[in-house]
């Protein structure tokens, strides 16, 4: 009865999966065509898109763990695509919106635009 109790003791403590893997990252507007993001973050390896996401990204020069992420998707609608991490228990990374063009090719407000990322 003590060593099943001391594991549920453990059990309870455990703060998620730890170690290299992938968090997903979606971002949404209206009939969103293209974004460029700032993603802030330490443990990030690359990122990849999802579906007929295409992404192209870059460190940014003198920036530590900055880097700039332009996604694009040629039909619109919600973004979505992955960041590869050391650790999916690490905090997650910032990201700021920094242009948006919908399928129109017409720039959008960055503040119509919503960014997540889940574990």
């Amino acid at each position: 009865m003590v060593a099943s109790l001391s594991l549920l003791a453990v059990a309870a403590c455990d703060s998620g999966p730890s170690g290299p893997g992938s968090l997903v990252g979606r971002v949404t507007g209206d009939m969103l065509g293209g974004v460029v993001l700032e993603v802030v973050g330490s443990g990030i390896r690359s990122f990849e898109g999802r579906g007929d996401t295409q992404v192209y990204s870059a460190q940014v020069g003198d920036k530590v763990n900055t880097h700039r992420v332009l996604l694009v998707t040629p039909v619109g609608g919600e973004i979505q695509f992955e960041i590869l991490v050391d650790d999916v228990g690490m905090e997650g990374p910032t990201m700021t919106v920094v242009s948006a063009a919908g399928t129109d090719n017409l720039t959008q407000m960055a503040a119509s635009i919503d960014v997540r990322v889940e574990r």
